[in-house]
């Protein structure tokens, strides 16, 4: 009986040891599978075309087919950020290894993470920058994936490395509807606005029209556009990027851009060949146009007011438009001689004691113009002589919005008014030669008190 149980007990030693021995031979084959797997992984996460090759021994997969696959040699500028952001996105998750002792091979479940690029707010996207926001915070969709790891040999091999790298990168296989190509390859004609000999007279802006085709229009992130002015060898401006909201675009050049040193005395753009180059935002040239800018001497329009009785002053409102688009944008009877002080004696009157002589000219809200002014003095109210006096006040004015209305304050301070005939002068251009509104009123000798007060 001793005997039995002594050779019972030796067996069951024995078993228990075998067993010991597979399990810590098994780990050691698992822990192997295990970290070739993430090797692997990481690996295809960074794209590295030549290391995920090294993987892939005895196939007929080479390193052009990956880096095809991986960055894809025909994608534009928005396709490559595309896919860019979509990589930057994956992470993966190996799994604990299934070992066959038997076929000495382990069987691995690599889950892969990937942010979701159809998300609602990934396909609302109209930008690739608005694209990246979307996809940091779209939801994760999950890529699992199986390989067997082949661990008969002196190093491990991965048996199906192919299917996992295929499915990994599979977004770059797939039409997400972006622009194919180059903005230039939808780009149909660009012409000069309102030069069709390519030469400006007397101007204070010029332009060019772009027109491309509407089926650019079925694509997301369309790249905008940027464009130059320059005239000979200076570059006037580089314009931001302007997306495209429609197939036709006009680009300008105008007097504010060019600023006082690009401009004559009479407001318009210096002489001189102008060219307009247009590019894509990634500084593709699409088209340039050249245009030349003349000049031709202004000769100032000339002064004239009405001969009025005094009396007309003191009952009528005295003011002439010269200029039929500042007459369009004013509003006529909300503009009027401002009583700044209390010194009015009548409607285009004042009493000896004012201080300041203002015309209030009320226009639409949406009037930016500065215009220049002058006030001459005179004897008579039909200021005979007028063109060869000098002024005796000159000034400048944007107009000022106030709680319900908009208006130039055409204002003439001092601090004595000699008795007789005042004429406001505006101009719409600095040089002064083009007269867009004339006003006159009178100061009379006595004081306002003693008008009144008679």
């Amino acid at each position: 009986m001793k005997k039995i149980t002594s050779k019972v007990s030796a067996i069951l030693l024995v078993s228990s040891m075998m067993l010991s021995l597979c399990a810590c031979n098994n780990k050691n084959e698992t822990d192997t599978a295990r970290t070739y797997c993430e090797s692997f992984c990481e690996d295809v996460k960074n794209g590295d075309a030549d290391k995920i090759l090294t993987y892939l021994e005895g196939s007929d997969v080479t390193a052009e087919y990956l880096k095809e696959l991986i960055t894809p040699s025909d994608f534009n500028s928005e396709e490559s950020a595309f896919s860019s952001a979509v990589k930057e996105s994956i992470r993966y998750n190996v799994q604990d290894p299934v070992y066959d002792y038997k076929a000495k091979t382990a069987t691995v479940y690599l889950s892969w993470g990937e942010a979701d690029y159809n998300s609602v707010t990934a396909l609302a996207a109209s930008t690739v920058t608005e694209f990246k926001t979307a996809l940091a915070s779209s939801p994760e969709q999950i890529i699992t994936t199986c390989v067997t790891v082949d661990l008969n040999g002196e190093t491990p091999k991965l048996l199906n490395a192919k299917e996992v790298i295929d499915a990994v990168y599979e977004f770059n296989t797939v039409d997400h509807g972006i622009m194919p190509g180059v903005l230039s390859d939808y780009y149909k004609k660009g012409s000069l606005v309102l030069a069709p000999n390519g030469v400006y007279t007397n101007t204070d802006s010029i332009g060019v029209r772009i027109d491309f085709d509407k089926e650019l229009f079925n694509y997301r992130f369309i790249p905008g556009i940027t464009y130059t002015v320059s005239r000979g060898e200076d570059i006037l401006i580089a314009s931001s990027v302007i997306y495209l909201e429609e197939d036709s675009i006009r680009l300008d050049f105008t007097s504010e851009m060019a600023g006082e040193t690009g401009l004559n005395e009479d407001g318009y753009l210096l002489e001189g060949k102008y060219t307009f180059f247009v590019y894509d935002e990634h500084s593709k040239v699409i088209d340039s146009f050249v245009c030349t800018v003349e000049t031709e001497e202004i000769e100032p329009e000339i002064i004239e007011f009405e001969d009025h009785k005094e009396d007309y002053y003191l009952t009528e409102l005295v003011y002439e438009f010269k200029d039929s688009d500042l007459m369009g944008e004013s509003i006529v009877f909300n503009s009027g001689w401002w009583d700044y002080d209390g010194t009015s004696v009548g409607k285009s009157a004042f009493g000896s004691n004012t201080s300041v002589l203002g015309f209030s000219l009320a226009v639409s809200s949406d009037k930016e113009d500065e215009l220049y002014y002058e006030y001459y003095y005179s004897e008579e109210s039909d200021f005979e002589g007028i063109n060869e006096m000098k002024p005796v006040y000159e000034g400048s004015c944007y107009p000022t919005i106030y709680d319900k209305q908009c208006c130039y304050d055409l204002d003439y301070p001092s601090t004595e008014f000699k008795p007789g005939f005042y004429g406001l002068v505006v101009y719409g251009d600095k040089a002064k030669k083009h007269i867009v509104f004339t006003a006159a009123c009178i100061v009379v000798e006595e004081t306002s008190d003693d008008v009144i007060g008679g």
